[in-house]
């Protein structure tokens, strides 16, 4: 795993609508529009922010997603093991698998890393919210030790109000 520079917009972009075109064809119902979410100018917050995590395979991104504190307010509600320091705990959004790569683990060893440097920089958890129609995400998050704490109503933009679950891995 990296972190995304400046010129690797375009690829994540195109990772992004591919995945956005696959999904729309399934019953997961994501939501996602790269006019609102995820968007090309969150992808340059993310990567200005030093956020933006990519996995390379071959010379080509293969997983996208950005890992920073930034939550909604819901999440203030939950009844998480680990609630704090807020600066102990990190956040993962917008995780998408290229879709030829999607079974091919990818997504477990982009968790992995991602994982390995919330431990290094003293991270206490890593908490994130799953929409409940995403069922492959679900099962990768829970699968690789992501514990499901609640399941709650919250708004975003892009969807507007959902159900979510939502995930914690203590670290």
């Amino acid at each position: 795993m990296e972190y995304a520079n400046p010129g690797d917009v375009k690829e994540i972009m195109d990772l992004y609508e591919q995945v956005i075109e696959k999904v729309n064809k399934t019953s997961v119902r994501l939501g996602w529009n790269t006019d609102i979410y995820p968007s090309i100018s969150f992808v340059n917050e993310a990567i200005s922010n030093g956020e933006m995590c990519i996995l390379r395979e071959d010379g080509r991104i293969v997983v996208a997603a950005v890992l920073n504190r930034e939550v909604n307010p819901e999440y203030d509600e939950i009844k998480w093991e680990i609630n704090g320091p807020k600066e102990r705990i990190s956040t993962i959004h917008a995780l998408a698998v290229l879709p030829d790569k999607q079974g091919d683990r990818v997504s477990y060893i982009m968790l992995k890393d991602i994982e390995d440097i919330c431990r290094k920089r003293g991270d206490l958890a890593i908490h994130l919210d799953v929409i409940d129609t995403n069922i492959p995400a679900y099962k990768l998050y829970t699968r690789s030790g992501y514990k499901e704490i609640d399941c709650i109503k919250m708004y975003y933009e892009v969807v507007g109000t959902r159900e979510f679950r939502m995930l914690e891995h203590v670290l």
